[in-house]
């Protein structure tokens, strides 16, 4: 029974939606009533939902209900967070082919990080791609690489909230050292989680920037412990750079504006 009362109010919401999308000016209460063919406190219900949480506007009491802005904050999420991932897969296929290990792009969204898409190595012995998992911004190196860069007010915001939560036992987990770890990866311009979160692995990141230049997601590379050697840091390092680099210079050149969903 819940699994039906659940999904036939899905379907409520979506066809009143539905009914609103072809007309920008909005339409009334009754029309909308006629067009969804549902009971008239029902429609009235969902649409005073749906203009609480934005997705809905009506200027005045009584008037006409048309679309709201989420409607268009979630269309361009969408569209930029495909774009970004698209335009991130030819740096990720390179640093596999380059150096024979994984390779990750993370992004900033709502204030957290995830792991949107990864490109693994045709070996047995590769680290796990964590497709999907959020970033800990005191410990994987791609969620330093974006904590680093952000704007101070909202690097220290961060700071203050941050759930510090020990890993390992290498995890940093006090403020002072997190925030000391930030600085250094603001100061070189790439960050590593030396077995911080898994024992074993290690891993390297770089920041992306947007065409404002702000911070919208890392590139990184993980690779088991037995494999990182300081010849393969120092190449890593200088590629990831690089890399990163052209990538953010290309979304400037696109006019890419980077929707965090804050």
């Amino acid at each position: 029974m819940t699994r039906t009362h659940t999904i036939a109010l899905v379907e409520k919401v979506v066809r009143v939606v539905d009914a609103l999308k072809e007309d920008p000016n909005g339409l009334p209460l009754q029309q909308i009533v006629e067009r969804t063919g549902y009971v008239k406190s029902s429609v009235h219900r969902i649409l005073l939902s749906l203009k609480k949480l934005g997705y809905i506007e009506q200027e005045t009491a009584g008037g006409s209900y048309r679309l709201g802005f989420q409607f268009l904050v979630l269309a361009r999420t969408l569209a930029a967070r495909t774009e970004l991932v698209k335009s991130a897969r030819p740096y990720l296929h390179e640093i596999v082919e380059k150096f024979g290990e994984s390779a990750y792009l993370a992004i900033l969204r709502s204030g957290r990080g995830v792991f949107v898409e990864v490109e693994e190595p045709e070996r047995d012995l590769r680290v796990a791609a964590p497709l999907f998992a959020e970033v800990h911004f005191h410990a994987t190196a791609a969620g330093k690489a974006m904590a680093a860069f952000l704007p101070a007010e909202n690097r220290n915001a961060l700071l203050q909230n941050l759930q510090s939560v020990a890993l390992t036992s290498r995890t940093r987990t006090g403020s002072p050292e997190v925030a000391r770890d930030w600085e250094r990866v603001r100061c070189e311009g790439y960050a590593i989680n030396d077995e911080e979160t898994i024992p074993g692995a290690v891993f390297l990141a770089a920041p992306v920037f947007d065409s404002r230049a702000q911070v919208c997601g890392s590139i990184s590379i993980g690779m088991p412990k037995a494999r990182y050697l300081p010849r393969v840091e120092t190449n890593i390092v200088d590629h990831l750079k690089a890399a990163c680099r052209d990538f953010s210079d290309r979304l400037k050149a696109a006019g890419y504006v980077h929707l965090t969903g804050n």
